[in-house]
């Protein structure tokens, strides 16, 4: 197989996980923005929590606290699905044009931009579902800090804005030995 099939495949699989992806988390963010107003639904699991709330600490909400945790649930959903909405944007810009073009450097490079906009918005949501517990009667909100998920955060996002960058130079070569030839 050709390598431009090859690329154009991959583009064509980066696009159908990304919506698979996108379905999947809409409907999760839809069910946990939905989930504090559900009085008669009982999880089954021990662990289940929502927003670091505990399943009686939700339902034992005033209805302000219910509402910023939905508007937590709504947040998440969008931090979530900006990544995902760029991944699938790259894999349609592979599968629909060359590889050295500014359409995929520009995907690469959207992409990038998606997860400091990812992170900004789960910061929100942390801090809206920290707002309902403690306007909802909760528990006192407690934050946790982890160095490795920002270390790896940080290696990522780097990777995908060098790649962009070099992507970039590449379709700037390729235009220019396409305008000497």
């Amino acid at each position: 197989m050709q390598p431009q099939n090859r690329i154009r495949r991959h583009g064509y699989h980066l696009m159908s996980l990304a919506s698979i992806g996108t379905i999947s988390i809409a409907l999760f963010g839809l069910m946990s923005s939905v989930m504090p107003w559900l009085t008669d639904w009982d999880p089954q699991w021990d662990g289940w929590k929502l927003a670091g709330l505990s399943w009686q600490q939700t339902l034992a909400m005033n209805p302000q606290g219910k509402l910023l945790l939905s508007l937590s649930g709504i947040v998440w959903t969008l931090a979530y699905l900006m990544p995902l909405g760029a991944l699938r944007r790259l894999g349609d810009r592979l599968y629909r044009n060359d590889p050295l073009t500014r359409p995929v450097a520009d995907a690469f490079r959207r992409l990038a931009h998606s997860l400091p906009l990812y992170a900004l918005l789960n910061v929100g949501a942390a801090a809206l579902a920290a707002f309902a517990g403690e306007v909802g009667g909760g528990d006192p909100p407690r934050f946790t800090f982890g160095f490795s998920g920002v270390y790896l955060f940080l290696v990522a996002t780097l990777c995908l804005y060098s790649i962009a960058h070099t992507m970039r130079l590449a379709t700037e070569a390729a235009d220019d030995s396409r305008s000497i030839v």
